[in-house]
């Protein structure tokens, strides 16, 4: 079956997964390869001047990666950072048992490793495809010749890096600090616009993976969602969440604010 990125970026070649695939989500159509859209996003304010958003296009190179297939692969060592264009994906690490340890999601546009290769290592985490996903990697030797020329892009990555310190301290936090009720308001307050009295979301793991996120059983995690329920806090439809009470919200992660 052809994907929905056929037209726009290059398959990648599929590397050998032998577990079931996750079941297939439908994604949205990609970005087009000139879009500024999911770059703005992903490098935050202020916007990217021309110059800036023309070099990262030059530089990119999209693939598309089938749902189901390995889209990072933590045997191979990092040349590129990467950035989730579109589409949903899982990250983790393998069990004993060879199943993948979910550890936290994302949904394009995001980056999915903007580290590893920095360092020369291999990718910290496996990323598996829940949909049919486009990604653009940035070559690291090909950007570092031209961050001399443009030093504000080259403190945009610095204050990405850091970004993404200050999400793991906290989710560190959560878990070590928390208890079963207070970690799962503050997961979901993380996907809630601040700003909002009301919030839709799209569960895009399962119930199990999103247990491990939370260092929870899954059967803890379920009564966790019975209980905000009944307070009318949350409602749940399958994969669909709603949270009707941000305050409530707030005050079962024990934010005083």
């Amino acid at each position: 079956m052809e994907t929905l990125d056929t037209l726009t970026a290059a398959p990648r070649a599929p590397r050998a997964v032998h577990l079931p695939k996750p079941r297939r989500r439908l994604a949205a159509a990609p970005p087009a390869p000139a879009d500024p859209a999911p770059w703005q996003i992903a490098m935050g304010s202020p916007p990217l001047t021309p110059a800036e958003m023309a070099l990262l296009l030059q530089l990119a190179q999209r693939h598309s990666v089938h749902a189901g297939d390995v889209v990072l692969d933590p045997g191979e060592t990092a040349r590129s950072l990467v950035l989730l264009l579109s589409g949903d994906v899982v990250l983790g690490s393998r069990a004993h048992d060879g199943g993948l340890r979910t550890e936290r999601s994302l949904a394009g546009p995001a980056w999915l490793d903007a580290s590893s290769a920095w360092l020369g290592e291999p990718y910290a985490m496996e990323a598996l495809a829940l949909s049919d996903v486009v990604i653009a990697e940035i070559p690291l030797d090909a950007l570092k010749t031209h961050l001399t020329t443009h030093p504000q892009l080259a403190q945009r990555f610095c204050v990405n890096l850091a970004r993404r310190v200050n999400e793991l301290t906290e989710a560190s936090r959560n878990l070590l600090h928390n208890d079963a009720p207070a970690r799962f308001a503050r997961w979901l307050l993380q996907r809630c616009p601040g700003t909002l009295d009301h919030c839709e979301l799209r569960l895009q793991e399962r119930k199990r993976d999103i247990a491990q996120q939370l260092a929870m059983t899954p059967e803890t995690l379920s009564r966790l969602m019975r209980s905000f329920e009944s307070r009318g806090v949350v409602s749940v439809r399958g994969y669909n969440l709603s949270v009707h009470d941000l305050p409530a919200l707030r005050a079962l992660a024990g934010d005083d604010a």
